[in-house]
């Protein structure tokens, strides 16, 4: 499994587990409304720093992956 298939995996764990446990807990509808709300907020905020971080790394990856082929295409010219 990829690392990139096995974090949004955890993370879509850990929210559906905050999602049941909230949903179950005993309080009123407000309260776990906003519970909700503040923890999507953070695994939101989470998500897209994992995302801007895979795009980062793929940049790079590009990069590297063009120069050692123009280094290839050099050295058989």
């Amino acid at each position: 499994m990829k690392l990139s298939n096995a974090v949004l995996l955890l993370l879509t764990g850990i929210a559906v587990g905050a999602v049941a446990g909230i949903l179950l807990a005993p309080e009123e509808g407000t309260k776990t409304s906003k519970k909700l709300l503040k923890k999507a907020r953070k695994y939101k905020k989470i998500l897209e720093d994992k995302v801007s971080d895979y795009k980062d790394k793929a940049a790079d990856l590009k990069d590297n992956i063009e120069g050692a082929a123009q280094d290839v295409k050099k050295r058989f010219s």
